[in-house]
C-alpha cells in the first residue's frame, strides 16, 4: 500500500532547492575520510531547446504497458550466457574501474538484444512487480532471486555506456544512463525495502557515468536533464508500506482485531507457528528449538499485565480480553507495539529529509531491544524490536543518492554560468543563471572553494557526525577554457 506524500513535501522540497543561492556556502575542506571525484570540465551553455536531452523518459516516447514484464524477458538464457565466461565478473570490475582511455571496447561482449529489451522496457508507462499477493502469503520467507539479476542489468548498462563514450556515441551513452536511472526508479516501486535498497544501488551505479559524460568534449550541458529527474528518484513509500505485510503474515488476524474492535479467539497451535519464523529472523533454529519455544511462551505470559494495559489503553475492552488466551493478549500487544513504533518512524518519510533527519535519528536511538529481567525475561516489545527493519538506514539511502545528483547539477550550473560570463564563478552566489540546489541530505549549501584553475564542491559532514566515506564527498573540478 502506498504511503502518499503530503503537499508540504513538494512545497518544502522546492524551498530547499530555490533558497540555496541565498545561503553563504562554507569553504570546502576535504579530509582523509572524504571520497574525492576528480573531473576536468569546460564551459557549456544550456542546450537549445533546454530539454533536448533527458535522463528520464519523456511522455511522448513512452509506450503503454508494464515494464516489469520486459525486464523479466531480458533474463532470456540466450542473452545471459555471456555471464558464464571464466572470471567474467572480475572483467566487469576492471571495465568499470579503469580509465576510458585504457578501456578496450573490443574485449567487451554484452548482448545488444538484451540491452534493446531493457531500453524498450524502460519506456513503459508503469511498473508493477505483482508481488503483493506473494508477500502476504510468504511474509519474511518470500524469496527475491531476481534482484541480483537486476543488479547485473545495471552493470551491463554502465559498461555499455562507457563503450559508447569511448566511441563518441553520446546519444547512445545517454540512452544507457536514462534506462539505468529508469530501472532504478522502477525497482524502487516494489513493495519491500530490499527492493528499494537495490534500486538506490542501481541508480548510484549510473552516476559515475554522468561524471564521465560531463567531461566528454561532445557532451551537452545536463543541468536541466538532471533537474527534471523525479525527485526523489527512488521513493521508499511503497516499500515502507509493504513492510507491514510481514506482521500480517506472522500474526494473522491480530492487526484487524486491534483496529476493528472485534476480538475473537485464535487457536493456540496457530499462534505457535510464529515462533519458528521468529527464530528464522533471529538466526535460525537449533536442536533445542521446541524446548526454547515452550520456555519463551511461558516467559511471555509474565508480561500479561503490561500487555493488558496496552490493549485497554488502545480501546480493547476487558470483556474482549477475557475470551482470549494470555498468549494471544501478549502477541496482540506486540503487534500494537510494532505499529506504534514503526509508524512513528515512517511518518517522517513524508517530510523532506533535512527536516526529518534529526527526529529519525532520535527515534532510532530509542528503538532497542527491551532489557530483560528475572520477572520478565521477554518484556513487551521484544519481538517487535526483533522484527523492525533498520528504518533510519533505509530512509537515508535515497537522500544520499540525491545529494550526489544535486552536486552534479551544481557542476552543470557552474559550466553554464562560465559559458554565459566567459569566466568561471568564484562562489555559488555568483551563479545566477539557474537555481543552485541545496544539499538534500542536510538542507544546507554545498561547500565551495575556488583556487586558480580548480573548483572544489563538497557535501559536508552532517552536524554531530564524524567524517566517514558514507556521509560526505568532494568533487575536484579542473577548469579548462
Amino acid at each position: 500500500m502506498h504511503i502518499l506524500f503530503k503537499t508540504s513535501f513538494l512545497v518544502l522540497s522546492q524551498l530547499l532547492i530555490t533558497t540555496a543561492n541565498a545561503q553563504v556556502a562554507p569553504e570546502a575542506k576535504p579530509n582523509a575520510n572524504t571520497p574525492v571525484y576528480k573531473l576536468k570540465i569546460k564551459p557549456k551553455a544550456e542546450p537549445s531547446p533546454a530539454l533536448r536531452y533527458t535522463l528520464y523518459p519523456e511522455v511522448r516516447t513512452q509506450v503503454n504497458g508494464n515494464a516489469a514484464q520486459g525486464y523479466y524477458r531480458a533474463f532470456s538464457p540466450e542473452w545471459m550466457s555471456y555471464r558464464n565466461e571464466k572470471e567474467y565478473y572480475k572483467k566487469q570490475d576492471k571495465w568499470l574501474s579503469i580509465s576510458l582511455k585504457e578501456l578496450d571496447e573490443k574485449e567487451i561482449h554484452i548482448p545488444q538484444e538484451m540491452l534493446t529489451q531493457l531500453h524498450e522496457s524502460a519506456l513503459k508507462t508503469y511498473c508493477d512487480w505483482d508481488m503483493l499477493a506473494k508477500l502476504r502469503k510468504d511474509g519474511i520467507s518470500m524469496l527475491l532471486p531476481d534482484l541480483q539479476g537486476m543488479r547485473e542489468f545495471s552493470r551491463a548498462l554502465s559498461i555499455d555506456c562507457r563503450v559508447q563514450l569511448k566511441k563518441g556515441e553520446i546519444d547512445k551513452a545517454l540512452a544507457d544512463i536514462r534506462t539505468g536511472l529508469t530501472l532504478s526508479r522502477h525497482l524502487g516501486e516494489g513493495p519491500t525495502l530490499i527492493q528499494g535498497l537495490v534500486a538506490v544501488a542501481a541508480g548510484t551505479m549510473m552516476l559515475p557515468r554522468i561524471d564521465e559524460l560531463i567531461t566528454h568534449e561532445k557532451a551537452p550541458n545536463l543541468y536541466w536533464a538532471l533537474t527534471t529527474l523525479p525527485q526523489p528518484l527512488v521513493n521508499f513509500s511503497t516499500g515502507l508500506g509493504g513492510e507491514v505485510l510481514m506482521i500480517d503474515n506472522l500474526f494473522p488476524g491480530m492487526r484487524d482485531m486491534l483496529y476493528s474492535g472485534k476480538v475473537t479467539p485464535i487457536a493456540q497451535e496457530e499462534m505457535m507457528k510464529v515462533f519458528p519464523l521468529l527464530e528464522q529472523i533471529n538466526g535460525g533454529p537449533d536442536n533445542k528449538s521446541s524446548l526454547k519455544q515452550m520456555l519463551v511462551q511461558a516467559a511471555l505470559v509474565l508480561n500479561i499485565d503490561a500487555a493488558k494495559k496496552a490493549l485497554l489503553d488502545h480501546g480493547i475492552t476487558e470483556p474482549m480480553l477475557t475470551n482470549i488466551t494470555p498468549l494471544q493478549i501478549i502477541l496482540m500487544a506486540e503487534v500494537l507495539h510494532y505499529d506504534k513504533t514503526y509508524q512513528n518512524m515512517i511518518k517522517w518519510n513524508s517530510i523532506p529529509y533535512p527536516l526529518a533527519r534529526k527526529r529519525i535519528k532520535e527515534l532510532d536511538a530509542t528503538i532497542k531491544k527491551p532489557e530483560a529481567s528475572v520477572l520478565s525475561p521477554f518484556p513487551l516489545g521484544t519481538f517487535s524490536a526483533m522484527i523492525l527493519p533498520a528504518v533510519s538506514r533505509v530512509m537515508e539511502a535515497s537522500p544520499k543518492m540525491e545529494r550526489r545528483i544535486a552536486a552534479l547539477r551544481i557542476i552543470e550550473a557552474i559550466r553554464m554560468q562560465a559559458a554565459f560570463d566567459k569566466a568561471w564563478p568564484d562562489s555559488l552566489e555568483k551563479i545566477t543563471i539557474v537555481p543552485v540546489p541545496a544539499d538534500p541530505f542536510t538542507g544546507k549549501a554545498f561547500a565551495f572553494m575556488k583556487e586558480g584553475k580548480k573548483i572544489t564542491i563538497t557535501a559536508v559532514v552532517p552536524e554531530g557526525e564524524k567524517p566517514s566515506a558514507h556521509n560526505n564527498f568532494t568533487y575536484e573540478l579542473e577548469l579548462e577554457d
